[in-house]
C-alpha cells in the first residue's frame, strides 16, 4: 500500500498547481480575465465581447498534427503485429488522438491511463493535470499516479485511485487525508499503466504566450462595441422653436414635420468618431497573437495560382512548432504500444516488441501527390517501393498496401501465364 505521507505531499503539490491549470482551462473555454474584470459603467452599454483565439489555435494545431490517421509499419515486415495494433484499437474513438493532442496543448501535458474494460478490451482514458498527479523517481520514471474524481450524483465526496506497480488502491479524500476504501485491485500490467504526452512547460504553452494579447484584444473589442452602442441613437436637435411630445409622435408616424418660423431648424447630432486608432490597435494585437503562436491567418486573400509548395512555405513556422507536438504524441504512442503488447502477451500469448513498429504522423496540410509521384518515377530503382509508397498522403497502412500490391502482381502474373499458355 502506498505511503500515506507521500500521498499527502502529492495532494499538496497537486492543489498548488491545479489553480494555474484551471485558469488555462478557463481561457480555453473563453472565460478570460478581460471579460471577468471588464469595468462596468452604470447607465451605459457594458457589453463584453469574446474573441477566443486560444481555442482557435489549439484546435488548429490538433487538427494539423493528428488530422490524418496514424500510420504504423513493421521494420521486420510482420503483418501480424500491424494487424493486431489495428484490431485491438479499432474500438477506440476516431477522435481519440486528436483529443489527446488537444488536452496536451491546453496544459502542455496530458496522460493516457490504460485499463481493461468490461468486455476485456484494451482501452484508454485521457486525463489531464486538472484531475491527475504524476510522481516520478530521479530517473523520470513514473512510480505513482493519482487520479482524482467524483462520482455521479455524489459530487460532495471526492475520491482518488492510486496506481503503484501493478496495484490500484482506492481512497476517499478527507481534505488532505487519504482514507482507504474497499479492497486493493490489481491489473495485468507490469508497472503503472500510464503514458505522458508532454509538450513542454507551462511557460512554453500557447496560454502563456498569448494570454496578455488576448486580454487586450477582448478589452479593445468590448470598448469599441460599447462606444457604438452608447451612440446607437442619434439626437435630434431643434433650434429656435418649441416642440411638443405629440409633434415628435406625429413626426415618427408621418416621417415629416413642419417647423414654426423662418429661423427654426432641426438636425441630427451625431458623434464624429474616427475608428482608425482602435482598428490599428486591434490589428496589432491580432497580428501579435498570430506571430507568437506561429499560426497564419487563413482569412487573408491569396493569389489564385498559389501552389501546394507555396502553401507549405506559409506554414513553415507552424510546421516547426508542431514537430515538437508530433514528437510528444509519438513518445506517448510508443508507451501505448508497450502496454498493448503486454496485454496481448497475457491475453493471447503473443510476443511483440514496440521497437519493431514505426509510428508516422502525417501533418494535415495540402500535399501534392502528383509532384511526389513524378519524383518517385525519376528515382526508379534508387529507392524501395515501400519507401516510395510511404510518401503518398492517401496511403495510411503501408504494409497492407504492399500486401495488396503483391497479391495484384501475383494475380496479373498468373493471368498472363494463362493467356500465354492458351496462345
Amino acid at each position: 500500500m502506498p505511503d500515506l505521507l507521500l500521498l499527502k505531499n502529492c495532494k499538496e503539490a497537486f492543489d498548488v498547481s491545479v489553480t494555474e491549470y484551471n485558469k488555462m482551462q478557463d481561457y480555453y473555454d473563453g472565460k478570460t480575465d478581460a471579460l471577468a474584470n471588464y469595468l462596468m459603467v452604470s447607465d451605459r452599454a457594458s457589453n463584453r465581447v469574446s474573441n477566443n483565439m486560444l481555442q482557435k489555435f489549439i484546435l488548429e494545431e490538433a487538427a494539423y498534427c493528428v488530422g490524418n490517421k496514424i500510420t504504423y509499419t513493421s521494420h521486420s515486415n510482420d503483418q501480424g503485429i500491424i494487424e493486431d495494433v489495428r484490431v485491438n484499437t479499432v474500438h477506440w474513438s476516431e477522435k481519440h488522438d486528436r483529443e489527446l493532442c488537444k488536452e496536451a496543448l491546453k496544459f502542455n501535458e496530458a496522460y493516457e491511463l490504460y485499463y481493461i474494460d468490461a468486455l476485456g478490451l484494451f482501452s484508454s482514458l485521457i486525463l489531464t493535470p486538472r484531475d491527475s498527479y504524476v510522481h516520478r523517481d530521479n530517473t523520470g520514471a513514473i512510480v505513482l499516479f493519482i487520479r482524482f474524481y467524483t462520482k455521479p450524483f455524489d459530487e460532495e465526496k471526492k475520491y482518488a485511485d492510486v496506481y503503484e506497480g501493478n496495484t490500484i488502491t482506492h481512497y476517499l479524500l478527507d481534505g488532505e487525508d487519504f482514507k482507504p476504501e474497499g479492497v486493493v485491485d490489481t491489473h495485468i500490467f507490469s508497472r503503472v499503466p500510464v503514458s505522458v504526452c508532454n509538450i513542454g512547460t507551462i511557460y512554453e504553452s500557447l496560454y502563456n504566450n498569448i494570454k496578455g494579447a488576448q486580454d487586450g484584444y477582448e478589452t479593445i473589442s468590448s470598448d469599441l462595441i460599447n462606444e457604438i452602442s452608447d451612440m446607437r441613437n442619434a439626437f435630434l436637435v431643434f433650434t429656435n422653436c418649441q416642440v411638443e411630445d405629440t409633434d415628435l409622435i406625429n413626426m415618427k408616424k408621418l416621417g415629416v414635420m413642419q417647423l414654426p418660423g423662418k429661423e427654426a431648424t432641426a438636425q441630427f447630432l451625431i458623434k464624429n468618431m474616427s475608428d482608425t486608432f482602435i482598428q490599428n490597435a486591434m490589428s496589432t494585437l491580432r497580428e501579435n497573437m498570430y506571430e507568437l503562436s506561429n499560426h497564419i491567418n487563413h482569412n487573408e486573400k491569396l493569389s489564385s495560382n498559389t501552389s501546394s509548395l507555396a502553401m507549405k512555405n506559409r506554414l513553415i513556422g507552424l510546421q516547426q512548432k508542431c514537430t515538437n507536438n508530433i514528437q510528444a504524441i509519438q513518445d506517448c504512442i510508443k508507451l501505448r504500444l508497450q502496454f498493448l503488447f503486454e496485454y496481448l502477451k497475457v491475453k493471447q500469448a503473443k510476443e511483440y516488441t514496440y521497437a519493431d513498429v514505426d509510428i508516422k504522423l502525417t501533418p494535415n496540410i495540402p500535399s501534392d501527390d502528383l509532384v511526389m509521384s513524378q519524383i518517385l518515377s525519376q528515382l526508379n530503382g534508387k529507392v524501395s517501393t515501400k519507401t516510395g509508397i510511404k510518401q503518398l498522403s492517401f496511403v495510411t497502412n503501408v504494409d497492407n498496401e504492399m500486401a495488396q500490391l503483391e497479391e495484384e502482381n501475383k494475380a496479373s502474373s498468373i493471368g498472363a501465364d494463362l493467356i500465354g499458355g492458351g496462345a
